[in-house]
């Protein structure tokens, strides 16, 4: 891991990271590597925009393969309201981007990668904000414990697709199948 402090925040980098971008370099051209990281950099600005507005400070940020976590500050902590506003701004704003392009009809593959980052970023892991939306609804309730059971099948699913993906669409859809194991695992060593 490599890890150093901007403005008061530890930024580290997982070498899962540089492993999923040796892969992305594989198998796409340099046109949507670039168009990948634009798409990443407008969903995080959403979550830091929010955090911003919310009162909230960054701590630490975590970029790895699974993607980019923000870690907010406990001092200056903010509501369950403003941390939902927070998660949801992500995608959000590949959500707004993608119907901007629309609506202006550009539908080519920038504007398909703002919509798949949106949908990406709310799958049911902890680790995307889709998984710590319904963490953070569900822990503490009755049914905490079902929906925990319901997420993991949700889970191992769709490691089904991806691995169905690859098989019938070949290499080119293997970084899918890629991403939802290392997300998967990673759910299953942050229960422990």
């Amino acid at each position: 891991m490599i890890s150093i402090r901007i403005r008061g925040a530890d930024v580290r980098i997982h070498f899962s990271f540089l492993v999923f971008n040796a892969l992305i370099f594989l198998m796409r051209s340099s046109g949507l590597i670039l168009s990948f990281y634009a798409v990443c950099l407008l969903h995080e600005a959403g979550h830091l925009i929010a955090l911003k507005l919310t009162g909230g400070s960054i701590r630490s940020v975590d970029i790895s393969g699974a993607g980019i976590v923000i870690g907010t500050r406990k001092g200056g902590s903010i509501s369950d309201k403003s941390r939902l506003f927070v998660l949801l701004s992500g995608p959000a704003a590949n959500i707004l981007l993608y119907l901007l392009l629309s609506i202006y009809g550009y539908h080519g593959s920038f504007a398909q990668l703002t919509l798949v980052a949106a949908v990406y970023n709310m799958l049911p892991y902890r680790s995307l904000d889709g998984g710590a939306i319904i963490s953070q609804l569900a822990v503490g309730t009755v049914c905490e414990r079902a929906v925990m059971h319901i997420l993991n099948t949700v889970k191992l699913l769709l490691i089904v697709i991806s691995a169905a993906t690859v098989y019938f669409f070949g290499r080119e859809a293997f970084p899918l199948l890629a991403v939802s194991l290392a997300l998967f695992a990673g759910d299953i060593t942050d229960l422990r």
